[in-house]
Protein backbone atom coordinates (compact mmCIF):
# COMPACT_ATOMS: atom_id res chain seq x y z
CA UNK A 1 0.00 0.00 0.00
CA UNK A 2 0.98 3.84 -0.97
CA UNK A 3 1.54 6.91 1.51
CA UNK A 4 -2.01 8.54 0.27
CA UNK A 5 -2.42 12.10 -0.23
CA UNK A 6 -4.46 13.36 2.74
CA UNK A 7 -4.67 17.02 2.26
CA UNK A 8 -4.49 20.06 0.04
CA UNK A 9 -3.42 23.66 0.67
CA UNK A 10 -4.21 26.93 -1.84
CA UNK A 11 -2.76 29.81 -0.76
CA UNK A 12 -2.67 33.76 -1.56
CA UNK A 13 -2.16 37.30 -0.06
CA UNK A 14 -5.27 37.96 1.25
CA UNK A 15 -7.04 35.43 3.32
CA UNK A 16 -10.29 36.70 4.08
CA UNK A 17 -11.13 37.26 0.08
CA UNK A 18 -9.79 33.97 -0.36
CA UNK A 19 -12.25 32.51 2.43
CA UNK A 20 -14.77 34.47 0.92
CA UNK A 21 -14.37 33.39 -2.97
CA UNK A 22 -14.56 29.24 -1.76
CA UNK A 23 -17.44 29.53 0.27
CA UNK A 24 -19.43 31.49 -2.42
CA UNK A 25 -18.03 29.39 -5.65
CA UNK A 26 -18.34 26.00 -3.90
CA UNK A 27 -19.59 25.94 -0.29
CA UNK A 28 -17.29 25.01 1.59
CA UNK A 29 -17.46 25.37 5.35
CA UNK A 30 -14.05 27.33 6.34
CA UNK A 31 -12.85 27.24 9.97
CA UNK A 32 -9.79 30.27 10.60
CA UNK A 33 -7.94 29.01 13.13
CA UNK A 34 -6.83 32.51 14.56
CA UNK A 35 -3.72 34.60 14.49
CA UNK A 36 -1.43 32.12 17.14
CA UNK A 37 -2.13 29.64 13.79
CA UNK A 38 -1.03 31.93 11.14
CA UNK A 39 -4.80 32.79 10.44
CA UNK A 40 -4.73 29.03 8.54
CA UNK A 41 -8.19 28.06 7.35
CA UNK A 42 -8.91 24.09 7.57
CA UNK A 43 -11.31 23.40 5.09
CA UNK A 44 -13.91 20.55 6.11
CA UNK A 45 -13.59 17.41 3.85
CA UNK A 46 -16.47 16.44 1.47
CA UNK A 47 -18.42 13.47 0.60
CA UNK A 48 -15.92 11.73 -1.95
CA UNK A 49 -12.90 13.74 -1.59
CA UNK A 50 -10.29 15.31 1.11
CA UNK A 51 -10.01 18.26 3.74
CA UNK A 52 -7.65 21.10 2.98
CA UNK A 53 -6.27 24.53 4.28
CA UNK A 54 -6.40 28.15 2.39
CA UNK A 55 -3.30 30.15 4.04
CA UNK A 56 -2.53 34.08 3.71
CA UNK A 57 0.91 34.12 2.87
CA UNK A 58 2.80 36.93 4.22
CA UNK A 59 4.41 40.14 2.27
CA UNK A 60 7.72 38.57 2.79
CA UNK A 61 7.06 34.85 1.34
CA UNK A 62 7.56 33.83 -2.32
CA UNK A 63 5.57 32.52 -3.83
CA UNK A 64 2.46 34.87 -2.98
CA UNK A 65 -0.19 32.09 -4.17
CA UNK A 66 0.41 28.20 -4.96
CA UNK A 67 -1.39 25.20 -4.56
CA UNK A 68 -0.06 22.02 -3.47
CA UNK A 69 -0.67 18.38 -1.67
CA UNK A 70 0.09 16.63 1.53
CA UNK A 71 1.30 13.49 1.47
CA UNK A 72 1.25 11.19 4.62
CA UNK A 73 4.28 9.48 6.15
CA UNK A 74 4.58 7.95 9.31
CA UNK A 75 8.18 9.13 10.07
CA UNK A 76 8.64 12.69 8.45
CA UNK A 77 12.60 12.80 9.22
CA UNK A 78 12.93 9.29 7.32
CA UNK A 79 10.66 10.44 4.08
CA UNK A 80 12.92 13.24 4.50
CA UNK A 81 16.69 11.57 3.91
CA UNK A 82 14.85 9.26 1.37
CA UNK A 83 13.81 11.71 -0.99
CA UNK A 84 17.24 13.95 -0.48
CA UNK A 85 18.55 10.28 -1.89
CA UNK A 86 16.26 10.09 -4.78
CA UNK A 87 16.88 13.45 -6.45
CA UNK A 88 14.56 15.46 -4.34
CA UNK A 89 15.30 18.60 -1.76
CA UNK A 90 13.80 19.25 1.70
CA UNK A 91 12.69 22.88 2.24
CA UNK A 92 11.30 22.71 5.66
CA UNK A 93 12.20 19.99 8.42
CA UNK A 94 9.56 18.18 10.13
CA UNK A 95 7.23 21.20 12.38
CA UNK A 96 4.80 19.91 15.10
CA UNK A 97 1.46 22.12 13.40
CA UNK A 98 -0.22 22.11 17.14
CA UNK A 99 -0.75 19.74 20.26
CA UNK A 100 -2.66 17.27 18.68
CA UNK A 101 -2.90 18.48 15.41
CA UNK A 102 0.38 16.32 13.84
CA UNK A 103 3.38 17.66 12.10
CA UNK A 104 4.67 18.40 8.53
CA UNK A 105 7.68 18.79 6.48
CA UNK A 106 8.21 20.12 2.87
CA UNK A 107 10.36 19.70 0.22
CA UNK A 108 10.66 20.28 -3.68
CA UNK A 109 10.72 17.41 -6.26
CA UNK A 110 12.54 16.72 -9.84
CA UNK A 111 10.12 18.34 -11.20
CA UNK A 112 10.58 21.70 -9.17
CA UNK A 113 6.92 21.46 -7.29
CA UNK A 114 6.48 22.11 -3.64
CA UNK A 115 4.89 19.42 -2.27
CA UNK A 116 3.78 18.43 1.68
CA UNK A 117 4.36 15.81 3.83
CA UNK A 118 2.16 15.51 7.38
CA UNK A 119 2.05 12.74 10.00
CA UNK A 120 -0.73 11.79 12.64
CA UNK A 121 -0.24 13.25 16.36
CA UNK A 122 1.10 10.29 18.05
CA UNK A 123 -2.24 10.23 19.97
CA UNK A 124 -4.35 10.18 16.94
CA UNK A 125 -7.38 7.39 17.36
CA UNK A 126 -7.52 7.16 13.81
CA UNK A 127 -11.23 8.82 13.50
CA UNK A 128 -11.94 11.18 10.55
CA UNK A 129 -14.45 14.36 11.71
CA UNK A 130 -17.62 14.12 9.88
CA UNK A 131 -17.92 15.16 6.10
CA UNK A 132 -19.97 17.48 4.37
CA UNK A 133 -21.54 17.30 1.14
CA UNK A 134 -20.42 20.00 -0.82
CA UNK A 135 -17.82 19.91 -3.77
CA UNK A 136 -15.35 17.95 -2.97
CA UNK A 137 -11.38 17.64 -3.61
CA UNK A 138 -10.93 14.65 -5.57
CA UNK A 139 -7.75 14.60 -7.38
CA UNK A 140 -4.42 16.00 -7.49
CA UNK A 141 -2.29 16.84 -10.20
CA UNK A 142 1.45 17.47 -10.33
CA UNK A 143 4.12 17.65 -13.64
CA UNK A 144 7.52 18.01 -14.66
CA UNK A 145 9.51 18.48 -18.50
CA UNK A 146 9.98 14.76 -17.58
CA UNK A 147 7.09 12.64 -16.69
CA UNK A 148 8.67 9.51 -16.53
CA UNK A 149 11.38 10.28 -14.30
CA UNK A 150 9.25 12.35 -12.08
CA UNK A 151 6.73 9.06 -11.90
CA UNK A 152 9.89 7.07 -10.55
CA UNK A 153 10.42 9.41 -7.93
CA UNK A 154 7.28 8.72 -6.76
CA UNK A 155 6.85 5.58 -6.99
CA UNK A 156 9.78 4.99 -5.58
CA UNK A 157 9.07 7.65 -2.91
CA UNK A 158 5.69 6.86 -2.27
CA UNK A 159 5.01 3.46 -3.54
CA UNK A 160 2.01 4.64 -5.72
CA UNK A 161 0.60 2.31 -8.27
CA UNK A 162 0.92 4.48 -11.84
CA UNK A 163 -0.97 3.48 -15.13
CA UNK A 164 0.21 5.49 -18.28
CA UNK A 165 -2.80 6.76 -20.01
CA UNK A 166 -1.07 6.96 -23.90
CA UNK A 167 -3.42 8.92 -26.00
CA UNK A 168 -3.05 12.16 -23.34
CA UNK A 169 0.64 11.24 -21.99
CA UNK A 170 -0.36 11.25 -18.82
CA UNK A 171 -0.27 9.11 -15.67
CA UNK A 172 -3.15 8.01 -13.54
CA UNK A 173 -1.77 7.58 -9.50
CA UNK A 174 -4.26 5.34 -7.67
CA UNK A 175 -5.86 6.11 -4.95
CA UNK A 176 -4.65 5.17 -1.57
CA UNK A 177 -7.04 4.16 0.82
CA UNK A 178 -7.62 7.53 3.25
CA UNK A 179 -6.61 9.95 0.24
CA UNK A 180 -7.32 10.78 -2.57
CA UNK A 181 -6.03 9.86 -6.19
CA UNK A 182 -3.96 11.90 -8.98
CA UNK A 183 -2.18 11.91 -12.03
CA UNK A 184 1.24 12.93 -13.39
CA UNK A 185 1.56 14.78 -16.76
CA UNK A 186 4.82 15.66 -18.93
CA UNK A 187 5.07 19.57 -18.85
CA UNK A 188 5.35 21.02 -22.81
CA UNK A 189 7.09 23.87 -24.24
CA UNK A 190 4.49 27.35 -23.89
CA UNK A 191 2.82 25.89 -20.16
CA UNK A 192 2.74 27.92 -17.59
CA UNK A 193 5.67 26.95 -14.61
CA UNK A 194 5.09 23.83 -12.87
CA UNK A 195 2.93 24.39 -9.90
CA UNK A 196 0.56 21.15 -8.32
CA UNK A 197 -3.07 21.74 -8.49
CA UNK A 198 -5.84 19.99 -7.12
CA UNK A 199 -9.33 18.99 -8.96
CA UNK A 200 -12.86 19.71 -7.62
CA UNK A 201 -15.98 17.80 -8.48
CA UNK A 202 -18.60 19.17 -9.70
CA UNK A 203 -21.95 18.67 -11.52
CA UNK A 204 -21.95 21.65 -14.38
CA UNK A 205 -18.21 22.58 -15.29
CA UNK A 206 -19.99 25.63 -17.42
CA UNK A 207 -21.91 26.79 -13.97
CA UNK A 208 -18.74 26.77 -12.02
CA UNK A 209 -16.82 28.37 -14.58
CA UNK A 210 -19.52 31.50 -15.01
CA UNK A 211 -19.47 31.12 -11.05
CA UNK A 212 -16.13 31.33 -10.60
CA UNK A 213 -15.69 34.71 -13.36
CA UNK A 214 -18.45 36.15 -11.14
CA UNK A 215 -16.61 35.88 -8.28
CA UNK A 216 -13.28 37.19 -9.92
CA UNK A 217 -11.72 34.32 -11.37
CA UNK A 218 -10.71 33.69 -14.97
CA UNK A 219 -11.77 30.92 -17.27
CA UNK A 220 -8.40 29.16 -18.00
CA UNK A 221 -9.82 26.25 -20.12
CA UNK A 222 -13.50 25.42 -21.59
CA UNK A 223 -15.19 21.67 -20.21
CA UNK A 224 -13.81 19.31 -22.63
CA UNK A 225 -13.93 15.68 -22.84
CA UNK A 226 -10.88 13.46 -21.60
CA UNK A 227 -10.38 10.72 -24.07
CA UNK A 228 -11.04 7.34 -23.07
CA UNK A 229 -14.94 7.75 -21.21
CA UNK A 230 -13.00 9.60 -18.22
CA UNK A 231 -15.45 12.08 -18.03
CA UNK A 232 -14.42 15.72 -18.33
CA UNK A 233 -12.80 18.61 -16.72
CA UNK A 234 -12.22 22.53 -16.87
CA UNK A 235 -9.68 24.78 -15.78
CA UNK A 236 -10.17 27.98 -13.97
CA UNK A 237 -7.76 30.76 -12.02
CA UNK A 238 -9.00 31.70 -8.75
CA UNK A 239 -8.37 35.61 -7.37
CA UNK A 240 -4.96 34.98 -6.35
CA UNK A 241 -4.12 33.46 -9.79
CA UNK A 242 -4.35 29.55 -8.51
CA UNK A 243 -4.88 27.27 -10.87
CA UNK A 244 -7.83 24.96 -10.32
CA UNK A 245 -9.68 22.04 -12.33
CA UNK A 246 -12.72 21.03 -12.11
CA UNK A 247 -14.15 17.71 -12.80
CA UNK A 248 -17.38 15.81 -13.68
CA UNK A 249 -17.81 11.76 -13.88
CA UNK A 250 -18.82 10.75 -17.01
CA UNK A 251 -22.93 10.73 -17.57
Amino acid sequence: MGNPVVHFEIAGPDGPALQQFYRDLFGWNIDVLGKEMLNYSLVQANEGGIGGGLFPTPDDMEPRSYVTFYVQVDDLQAALDKLAAMGGTPIMQPTEIAPGMGAVAMFVDPGGNTIGLYSLPNESDGESPPKGNAPPVVHFEVGGSDGAALTDFYIGMFGWEVQLHEEMNYRLVQQESGGIGGGIFEHTEGMPPNHPSVAVMVDDLQAYLDRAVNLGGKIMMAPMEIPGGFGSFALFTDIAGNRISLFKDPQ
